[in-house]
């Protein structure tokens, strides 16, 4: 992210307290909030297994498939990526350590969150899966189709992390912070939703060749992250969540596909890229616009059905 998006976010704020009086304001986000809550209470449940408490949703009927939802997410971003992809499966999303319900373990790695997809299939009597993993689900969804490659049928790896992030700047760090603030969020939804698409990653010129209904999808999944706060202690994993030993990946036998657009503000390009060369046999989409949302935008609607494609090649 550059400065030009941290200034922008910043005036959006500030112009926030000079546009209403602050009681109006504080009301509005009150009822926000609680709305937020209701929905997020009303989709999950919790499953005890042998790798403790989990939080998910399953919808569908058909091929199991596994969705792990990226950073700023929970079971209900999961679901948001699954109901893109579609198709008749029985999709099912956890909320990984530290989002909504489900509790981060002592010591949290990746390694610890592959094996929790397992103990959550076994709860559920779920034997193999196709697997989907996005942005901060990335480094998990790997590390189950390398622990457990019997269970894996597939992989699809959409803007997913295969390695270990680089460490973010002070400034973007602390932005990044803010936004795990629920006023802040909020604040920034109602004063500067094209700055925060930006800084969720997808770049400015192609917030500009969205259409009408595109843009307001994309405003929409924005509005799901709230309260930001429930996924506070996920967020706060996500850099170490990334620090594996990615050279693992090389021994992946599962099926793989992997789609990552090169101007993915949030996830880098060379992510992706890192898993098509490490995993054998892997396919690679790469995308040249749409950031790290590309695939809900229509100028890559062939990739998308690729993805579909793919997925469903690979179910039984």
């Amino acid at each position: 992210m550059n400065s030009l998006y941290l200034k922008r976010l910043i005036v959006g704020l500030v112009g926030l307290g000079l546009l209403v009086p602050a009681g109006l304001v504080f009301r509005h986000f009150q009822v926000d909030l609680a709305r937020a809550r209701q929905r997020i209470a009303g989709g999950g449940k919790v499953i005890q297994t042998d790798c403790g408490p989990i939080q998910y949703t399953e919808f569908g009927t058909g091929a199991p498939m596994l969705m792990i939802h990226g950073a700023g997410g929970g079971y209900d971003q999961g679901e948001t990526f699954a109901r893109l992809i579609g198709g008749n499966y029985h999709w099912i999303i956890p909320s990984r350590f530290g989002f909504l319900d489900t509790p981060a373990p002592q010591d949290a790695t990746s390694e610890m969150q592959a094996d929790a997809h397992a103990c959550l299939l076994d709860a559920l009597g779920i034997d193999r899966v196709g697997v989907v993993g996005a942005s901060g689900g990335g480094p998990s969804a790997l590390l189950f189709a390398r622990r457990y490659p019997q269970r894996a049928q597939s992989l699809v790896m959409i803007a997913a992390v295969s390695h270990s992030m680089p460490v973010r700047p002070a400034a973007v760090r602390a932005l990044f912070n803010a936004f795990t603030n629920d006023f802040v969020f909020w604040s920034l939804i109602h004063t500067n939703r094209e700055g925060l698409l930006a800084a969720l990653g997808v770049p400015a010129e192609d917030q500009k060749a969205l259409s009408a209904r595109e843009l307001s999808d994309a405003f929409a999944f924005i509005d799901t992250i709230l309260p930001m706060s429930d996924r506070k202690a996920g967020q706060e994993l996500e850099q170490q969540m990334s620090e594996y030993d990615a050279q693992q990946i090389r021994h992946i036998e599962t099926p793989t596909l992997v789609v990552h657009a090169r101007n993915d503000a949030l996830v880098a390009f060379d992510q992706g890229e890192f898993t098509a060369q490490m995993v054998p046999g892997a396919e690679f989409i790469p995308l040249d616009k749409g950031g790290h949302l590309a695939l809900m935008f229509e100028s890559n609607a062939d990739a998308l059905n690729k993805v579909r494609q793919f997925v469903e090649a690979h179910s039984p």
